[in-house]
């Protein structure tokens, strides 16, 4: 063994404190027991989002179908209150010139 062999080699002390580094690492990782539970734990959750997502959907969706049969029925009412408006304004308004021509008719005709 040369001495350039020797310095490339590390020291007894710096083994030691890469392995007490290394075992500190591993401490720090998370153990697959804990891992797996915070996995099922991250799972269901996420279930219990997408069965609440699906449920404000549907709500969603059945709110929309109640606001469109509300504006159709608005729409509807509205059309009603026109109609009624002509048979309620208009008719009586033209059937009271139909008079009148008739009565100035008459007049002129001297009957």
């Amino acid at each position: 063994m040369t001495r350039s062999d020797v310095v490339d080699e590390p020291s007894i002390g710096e083994l030691s404190r890469r392995i007490d580094h290394l075992t500190m690492t591993l401490t720090q990782l998370v153990q697959r027991t804990e891992y797996t539970a915070d996995r099922r734990y991250d799972d269901r959750r996420f279930t219990e989002i997408e069965a609440d997502v699906g449920e404000m959907r549907r709500e969603f969706t059945n709110e929309l179908r109640a606001l469109k049969a509300s504006i159709d029925a608005a729409t509807e009412k509205r059309g009603s209150n026109v109609r009624q408006a002509v048979y309620a304004g208009l008719v009586p308004a033209l059937f009271m010139m139909i008079s009148i021509v008739v009565q100035i008719w008459l007049a002129a005709k001297g009957a």
